[in-house]
C-alpha cells in the first residue's frame, strides 16, 4: 500500500501541477512539512493567549485548532505536488495473513445481464473487484455467480416467510473517502476508522469495504462499476429461487448487453420531471409499474438487508450507485444510505465564468483545501473521456444547481443555495416539501438520454424526480465544514421528494468527523450512538 513517505508512481494528470515532479516534488513536500512543524508552537502560544472567543470556534480546544491548521497545509501538497494518500493497485492481491481484521475476497465483474445505463462505457473495461470483509472471522460466501442461474432454491418454510426479521442479516458495503485519488479499502488505510467502529459495535453481520477504481487507474463509471458488481453479488448471494422459477425478474438485457442511450425517450413537452406531475396522465406509467413489480418480486425473494456506507466521495460513490440501482430497475434497491460529510457537487470546480467562481464556506474552520485549479484537474481525470457537462450530471453532482434547476426549477434551486444547518429547521423542511416545482429542462436530441454519459441529460428515467423512490438515508454533517452549504442541498432535494431522511448534525464539526481520532472524543461518541440508533431501526424495520 501506498504511503506518503513511499515512491510513488506518476500519473498523466499530475503533469500539470508545478510540484510533481522530482526533485521538485520531495524539495516542496520537506518544505511544507518543515514550515508547518514549525509553525505548531506558534498556533499553541497564540491559541492560549487570546479568549476563547477569537479562536475558530470557541469549543475547540488547542489540538483541535492545530490539528485542524496542521491538516490543511500538509493537504496541499496534494493539490501542488500530486502526493497521493494510501492507495494500492486494485487489480493486485492482498495475502489474507498480512490481516488482522479483515479478510481479502475477490468478486467477479459486473455480469452481462446487468451491464446497462451508466456503467457501460466502451472504454472503460468491466473488472473483478476486490474487497476487505469485516470481520476476519465473518464465514465467507461459498459460491460466485455469473447471473441468475447461481440463485440457490431454499425449503418453502422460507419462501412462505418463516424467517423473522431479525434473522435476516444487515451488510454493509463501505465505500472510502479521499476524492476518488486517496485511500484503500485496505484495513491500514485511515478511512477504514469507519468499518472497524461498526464491525466493532456488530451494528451489521459483515461490512465489505470495497477496493473500487480510483482516477489514477479509470475515469468514470469504473467505480460505480465495481460498486455494483459487489451490490449484485450480495444480492444474488442471498436470492432464493421461488417453487415457481418464472416469477424470478430478470433484466431485460439478459440476452445481450444494453447500452446507455439505447432506449431513446422522444421529445416531450410535458412537465414530467416534477415532482408533483400525476403519474395517471405519464405515458411512462406502465413502464414505472413493471418495473415496481419486477423489483418489488426480487425484493421478497432476497434474503438479506445492504446499507450502503460512504464517507466524503464514497459518500459520492453510494448516491450514484443508488441512482443506478434505481433507474435501472433490475435489482432490489439497498435498505438504507450512510452518508458521511458526503461530496456532492464536484461541479462546483467548473463555475461558468472563472470571475463567478464563489469559494465553497468555512475555509477557516475546515481542513478540506479547495484551490479551483487543482480541483477543476482532478474532476476533469475522474470525467475521463466523458464531456465536460458530464460533470453536471445527477450521477456525479446531484446537489448542483443545474441539477437542481432542471428537477425543481429556479425557484427551488435559489431557495436552498445559501441554506445551512442553522437555517433547515423544521418549517424550512415543511416548506421545501410543498413548494411547487417548475422543471425547465425537456429531453432532446436523438440520442439523448437520462442514463448516457455521452449525451447526457439532466432528467431521470421513466419520468421520476431526482430522488423518487431513494431508500432512507442518514446524513451526518458538521456546520463548521466546507460541503456545509451542498450537504443541505442535497437533504433539501431529498425532502423535496419524500426520502425518508435523519440528519446528524454535528456542532462545530470538521468534515468527515467520525475518521477524525484526534477529534473532541464526547461529540465523536454522540455520532457514533445517533448512527447507530440509525442502523438498528434499519435492521428491524419491515419495510424499505
Amino acid at each position: 500500500m501506498s504511503t506518503p513517505a513511499a515512491p510513488q508512481p506518476s500519473y498523466a494528470y499530475q503533469d500539470s501541477m508545478p510540484f510533481a515532479r522530482e526533485p521538485l516534488k520531495t524539495l516542496y513536500v520537506a518544505q511544507r512539512l518543515l514550515t508547518t512543524l514549525l509553525l505548531v508552537p506558534f498556533w499553541v502560544v497564540k491559541y492560549a493567549v487570546l479568549p476563547r472567543s477569537r479562536r475558530p470556534r470557541a469549543s475547540w480546544s488547542l489540538k483541535q485548532i492545530v490539528a485542524v491548521n496542521f491538516t490543511r497545509r500538509i493537504y496541499k501538497v496534494t493539490e501542488l505536488a500530486g502526493v497521493t494518500w494510501y492507495t494500492r493497485n486494485p487489480e493486485s492481491e492482498c495475502d489474507n495473513r498480512t490481516l488482522k481484521e479483515t479478510r481479502f475476497e475477490w468478486f467477479d465483474p459486473l455480469p452481462e445481464d446487468l451491464r446497462s445505463g451508466i456503467v457501460v462505457d466502451k472504454q472503460v473495461p468491466f473488472k473483478r473487484v476486490g474487497t476487505f470483509v469485516w470481520p476476519k472471522s465473518s464465514p465467507p460466501e461459498n459460491k460466485r455467480f455469473t447471473g441468475l442461474d447461481t440463485i440457490a432454491s431454499v425449503p418453502s418454510d422460507v419462501e412462505a416467510g418463516a424467517e423473522s426479521v431479525g434473522d435476516v442479516p444487515l451488510i454493509g458495503i463501505f465505500l472510502h473517502g479521499g476524492g476518488y485519488c486517496h485511500m484503500s479499502a485496505h484495513e491500514g488505510a485511515g478511512t477504514s476508522m469507519i468499518p472497524r467502529r461498526l464491525s466493532k459495535d456488530k451494528a451489521f453481520t459483515k461490512i465489505y469495504s470495497v477496493e473500487y477504481r480510483l482516477l489514477q487507474r479509470a475515469p468514470f463509471p469504473a467505480a460505480v462499476q465495481d460498486v455494483a458488481a459487489v451490490y449484485a453479488h450480495i444480492i444474488r448471494q442471498h436470492q432464493y429461487q421461488p417453487q415457481d422459477a418464472s416469477s424470478l425478474p430478470k433484466s431485460e438485457g439478459s440476452d445481450t448487453t444494453r447500452h446507455a442511450g439505447d432506449t431513446h425517450i422522444p421529445h416531450k413537452t410535458t412537465d414530467h420531471l416534477t415532482a408533483d406531475y400525476n403519474f395517471t396522465q405519464n405515458e411512462y406509467h406502465k413502464e414505472t409499474e413493471e418495473v415496481q413489480k419486477r423489483v418489488e418480486e426480487a425484493a421478497r425473494h432476497t434474503r438479506c438487508k445492504i446499507v450502503l456506507i460512504g464517507d466524503s466521495s464514497g459518500g459520492n460513490l453510494v448516491l450514484a450507485t443508488a441512482r443506478w440501482i434505481r433507474d435501472e430497475g433490475i435489482l432490489p434497491p439497498p435498505h438504507g444510505l450512510l452518508l458521511l460529510s458526503p461530496s456532492c457537487d464536484p461541479s462546483h470546480a467548473f463555475p461558468e465564468t472563472p470571475s463567478s467562481y464563489v469559494p465553497r464556506p468555512h475555509g477557516g474552520t475546515d481542513y478540506l483545501v479547495d484551490t479551483p485549479e487543482p480541483r477543476a484537474l482532478l474532476q476533469r481525470t475522474f470525467l475521463g473521456h466523458n464531456p465536460l457537462d458530464t460533470v453536471h450530471s445527477p450521477y456525479v453532482s446531484p446537489a448542483s444547481r443545474r441539477v437542481l434547476c432542471a428537477f425543481y426549477g429556479a425557484p427551488f434551486a435559489e431557495s436552498v443555495e445559501s441554506l445551512t444547518i442553522a437555517r433547515l429547521d423544521p418549517a424550512a423542511r415543511a416548506a421545501l416539501r410543498t413548494m411547487a416545482s417548475v422543471p425547465g429542462t425537456p429531453f432532446v436530441g436523438e440520442d439523448a438520454s437520462p442514463t448516457s454519459l455521452a449525451h447526457p441529460v439532466l432528467a431521470s428515467p421513466r419520468g421520476l424526480s431526482l430522488f423518487s423512490e431513494f431508500p432512507r438515508a442518514c446524513v451526518v454533517l458538521g456546520d463548521a465544514e466546507r460541503l456545509e452549504r451542498e450537504v443541505v442541498k442535497l437533504v433539501s432535494a431529498m425532502e423535496r421528494d419524500g426520502v425518508d431522511v435523519r440528519t446528524v448534525w454535528v456542532v462545530d464539526g470538521v468534515h468527515d468527523v467520525l475518521m477524525m481520532g484526534w477529534w473532541d472524543e464526547r461529540v465523536r461518541e454522540q455520532v457514533w450512538r445517533d448512527v447507530e440508533e440509525w442502523v438498528a431501526e434499519v435492521r428491524t424495520s419491515t419495510c424499505l
